[in-house]
């Protein structure tokens, strides 16, 4: 399930204090997993396990989950204390493709080998299709069993007694019963993972089985984390979905249980936002860039194509790192405020998007608020990720004169021309020759010819003396 816009919560923020004692008081008779038998000891990493798995003998008793012999499935985790994050991931049967190989060698190949002690992988095998199941269990082992045996990676699987009845469900958002039917089942899977792992680490982040990983991803996570100057309930590292939501492991329980109180009403896209507001954090605080790209375009829900593209993961630090100094940006283009004029010219990660196709004479103007003696000058557009969307046609203009300035728009006069676009990129040098002795007060960036699309700048660098 990916990001749709969020509905007006009005309704449910006036029912807050009801649902908060729903949270904290609702009663096990809803909780699905089962207590009972003692935990299996001296369990070998390598062996399917068809009894009662505990998560290390000094975790919780309500870790216990009872799996029937037909259905269970789990390569455990060897008791080697609390980690510091768990990433939770389900997956299940698509019908034609199937991604979470490419995720699982993406997040691996991107995390440091010191960085794998604090770290759990628990992945959820939650399609009800025991063949599926077991071939899938018996591939992941072959291709990852070094993670499975240094207990990084655990396989785990719930049993059918876990769900309640996913038929006759209430419709909601127009949805088709077979839609509606899919995505409560989402929600049970991500309560059932969210228990799991509750004990298991400090914090825990919720991915999908079609994502790639970031260079350097766990670092910016703990950075993240440490950067916070106030209490948090929800941090995101990726602008889609349920994708890469990082929570305090403290808070699962009660977020499964508001999941499994709304399973069938609301997807987990808006439940989780209401979960966040509920606990008193108004505000997404989404990490730029973000971390994870979506790659799957068949959706699990049979018969649905979604390629949907985190707009955020391109943002990578500056190449150029210009002097830039103190200036007003402006253009006269359409714009998005995810991807203000202003993020090429700052040296943190970031760039500007136009929001509507480019035209002839489109500008993006630098006003420097003191005069400015430049020998260099970098405009660089595109992205990795979207390597079309640069300016074809343009050029590069130094001014010596400021003819008005106002909040919105700038018009500046007298210039000289640095360079032209070649590749959707401009790299002015020997500009003091060009300027003489005049200072620069604008730079302006100007669209020679129309395209029928939009455009990235990524970086604008400028070098002074």
């Amino acid at each position: 399930m990916k990001m749709k816009r969020i509905p007006a919560a009005v309704g449910l923020l006036l029912t807050v204090s009801i649902l908060l004692q729903l949270i904290l008081y609702y009663q096990s008779s809803r909780s699905y997993v089962t207590r009972g038998q003692q935990p299996v000891t001296n369990a070998t990493i390598s062996e399917v396990q068809t009894n009662v798995i505990k998560q290390g003998a000094s975790y919780s008793d309500d870790l216990l989950i009872r799996m029937s012999d037909s259905e269970s499935l789990v390569y455990s985790v060897p008791n080697l204390g609390k980690r510091f994050l768990t990433i939770g991931i389900p997956t299940i049967r698509r019908q034609n493709n199937t991604y979470i190989f490419e995720t699982l060698t993406s997040i691996f190949n991107k995390t440091a080998e010191e960085d794998l002690r604090d770290i759990v992988f628990v992945v959820f095998l939650a399609d009800f299709n025991t063949e599926w199941k077991t071939s899938m269990a018996k591939y992941l082992y072959e291709r990852f069993h070094i993670y499975i045996e240094r207990g990084v990676l655990c396989i785990i699987n719930a049993p059918s007694s876990f769900y309640p009845k996913l038929d006759n469900l209430k419709s909601t958002y127009g949805d088709s019963q077979d839609k509606v039917k899919w995505r409560s089942k989402q929600n049970v899977d991500y309560a059932y993972l969210m228990r799991f792992s509750k004990n298991l680490s400090e914090f825990y982040m919720q991915l999908e089985d079609d994502v790639v990983a970031s260079e350097g991803y766990y670092n910016a996570i703990k950075k993240y984390i440490a950067e916070q100057k106030d209490d948090w309930i929800c941090l995101e590292f990726s602008e889609l979905g349920f994708i890469g939501k990082l929570y305090h492991s403290r808070d699962l329980e009660n977020l499964s249980r508001l999941i499994l109180l709304f399973y069938q009403e609301q997807p987990v896209d808006y439940i989780f936002v209401y979960f966040n507001v509920l606990m008193a954090q108004a505000s997404r605080r989404i990490h730029k860039p973000t971390l994870f790209q979506h790659i799957g375009i068949e959706s699990s829900l049979p018969g649905k194509i979604q390629p949907l593209k985190d707009r955020f993961v391109g943002f990578r630090k500056k190449k150029y790192m210009g002097d830039n100094p103190p200036a007003h940006l402006f253009t006269t283009m359409r714009t998005n405020p995810d991807f203000p004029v202003e993020a090429p010219y700052l040296k943190s990660p970031g760039y500007f998007w136009s929001h509507d196709n480019l035209k002839e004479n489109d500008t993006v103007t630098i006003v420097f608020d003191n005069p400015q003696s430049i020998y260099r000058a970098v405009v660089e557009t595109g992205a990795e990720e979207y390597p079309t969307d640069m300016i074809y046609n343009g050029e590069l203009n130094a001014c010596i004169s400021l003819d008005f300035m106002d909040s919105t728009s700038a018009k500046c006069s007298n210039y000289v021309t640095l360079g032209r676009f070649v590749d959707g990129k401009i790299d002015a040098n020997n500009i003091s020759s060009k300027m003489g002795e005049f200072k620069t007060k604008c730079i302006v960036i100007r669209v020679t010819k129309s395209q029928p699309f939009w455009a990235i700048i990524e970086e604008i660098a400028i070098f002074t003396r």
